[in-house]
């Protein structure tokens, strides 16, 4: 049997292009409009006081004792948290 050179002969477990897999829907319920409305506002609120991601994610993740809780779920659950949250960052220092 002769070799022929500069063919390439298939291998036995050729490698086959991967599907598409996608992700299961998440069981966690959407935001209510008025939801949504409350957390734009208060992200944009955090961002006009500290204008940075880092300090914006920490401010609204993080347990406040002036308001009792985390800003973000206290504007998310009603206008009185936002309120109050809009009011802790007018009482904080301006950003530098």
């Amino acid at each position: 049997m002769t070799e022929v050179r500069g063919v390439e002969r298939p291998s036995a477990n050729p490698r086959r292009p991967r599907a598409m897999t996608f992700r299961k829907r998440s069981s966690a319920p959407l935001l209510t409009p008025e939801q949504s409305r409350r957390q734009a506002d208060v992200v944009r609120f955090a961002w006009d006081h500290f204008g940075e991601p880092g300090p914006v994610i920490a401010f609204l993740n993080t347990r406040h004792d002036a308001v009792d809780g985390q800003p973000l779920h206290l504007a998310l659950d009603s206008d009185e948290g936002l309120a109050r949250v809009a009011n802790l960052i007018r009482q904080m220092s301006p950003k530098a």
